[in-house]
């Protein structure tokens, strides 16, 4: 039988105590915090399946508890009951707002309490499940697609190679120094297209892993990019001329630190351009943006392609491309899962926004770094 994890946040000891004993009589193993502050850390240190919260609290009140947790990825989907003294329909909107499950008004019966426990948990159980399912769907097409796809983008690059080569070996001496260099020229943008398909693969693989890996998230995330503008800026010059569209691209960038590898933010900005350029004609326009709030900074980048479906947006995932037979375009697709699975390890957000046949833009957002976040780092 599961034994629930339930952690009490409450600043007066016989309240606090009370629930406790409740919960324990009840088969509940319970951790306890007696402010705001503690309970957040005691939150983020325990994990548990319910959290039960006072409003009122001293150093950190329970709805700063509330928004501290959801911003964080490890208890963002936590279920939250608060208990107040207060009925006042505003106070409920605000926890309603913030992302609370219910509310508890102070006093209450045991079974009142119990009953509101059970039903959280019941319901968050029930959702567990549903996103187990959910995953193990996009495994199952994961799997299907590594099957059918990869092998044939490959091929595809590694055949250019051998048969470009294999013509020039033969029939060397009939061919101009010009003539020469172009098949050169187009064995070597085979070569970097397999290593990049190759690279890509790698780090899919080792996302993964450590998405995976309790103990590697943490050290993951202990990554800077002290200057997202330099770092967004320099990838947008790089991918716009090697897909030949210097002139295509507009830049708007403000700076930040923020809580992200100054690597991995480059690949994330690379797959977003790469996507945008493949996907639109040259001379449409593709615009890189920025913006800052709420210690969040948004990354924003918009192209006037051929755009998705609302059913192509849901189903991004590794190693899947659309409409594959009505357009040729090279690469596994994934561009657009590498960069989901890096700004969920970021504890940031990724939204696809597109329009069939008028373009598409994607939006991530990145936690900037604290002074606090980047003296622990930095020791």
């Amino acid at each position: 039988m599961i034994k629930y994890k339930v952690l009490v946040i409450e600043d007066e000891d016989l309240v606090r105590e009370g629930i406790v004993l409740i919960l324990q009589v009840n088969g509940y193993d319970v951790y306890t915090a007696n402010n705001g502050r503690k309970g957040v850390d005691e939150a983020k240190k325990v994990i548990p399946d319910l959290i039960i919260s006072d409003v009122m609290m001293p150093e950190l009140d329970g709805y700063g508890v509330l928004e501290e947790l959801r911003g964080t990825r490890e208890t963002s989907t936590i279920p939250f009951l608060f208990l107040t003294a207060k009925a006042d329909k505003s106070d409920i909107r605000q926890g309603m707002n913030l992302g609370a499950d219910d509310y508890l008004t102070k006093p209450f019966e045991i079974d009142e309490l119990i009953e509101a426990v059970n039903a959280r948990l019941q319901r968050a159980s029930a959702e567990k499940t549903n996103a187990e399912e959910i995953a193990n769907v996009k495994l199952n097409e994961l799997r299907t697609n590594l099957t059918f796809s990869l092998p044939h983008e490959f091929l595809t690059p590694l055949n250019g190679i051998l048969g470009l080569s294999n013509i020039m070996m033969n029939n060397l001496e009939v061919f101009s120094q010009e003539e020469a260099l172009e098949m050169l020229k187009e064995i070597n943008q085979s070569g970097r297209r397999l290593q990049r398909l190759i690279e890509n693969f790698l780090l899919y693989s080792k996302l993964e892993f450590i998405s995976r890996d309790k103990q590697s998230v943490p050290e993951f995330k202990r990554m800077l990019a002290h200057s997202s503008e330099d770092v967004i800026r320099d990838m947008c010059t790089i991918v716009a001329g090697q897909n030949k569209r210097s002139n295509d691209i507009s830049v708007n960038i403000q700076d930040a630190t923020l809580l992200c590898s100054s690597v991995y933010l480059s690949k994330i900005v690379e797959e977003l351009l790469e996507n945008a350029f493949k996907f639109s004609s040259p001379n449409t326009s593709v615009e890189v943006s920025s913006s800052s709030e709420n210690n969040f900074y948004t990354i924003k980048i918009s192209d006037q392609g051929r755009g998705m479906t609302v059913e192509q947006v849901k189903n991004i995932g590794g190693l899947a491309q659309f409409d594959r037979h009505l357009y040729e375009q090279q690469g596994a697709g994934l561009g657009l899962a590498i960069t989901q699975k890096l700004v969920e390890l970021y504890n940031g957000t990724f939204v696809v926004e597109s329009v069939t046949d008028k373009g598409t833009s994607v939006y991530v957002t990145l936690p900037i770094a604290t002074d606090k976040d980047i003296e622990d780092i930095l020791g």
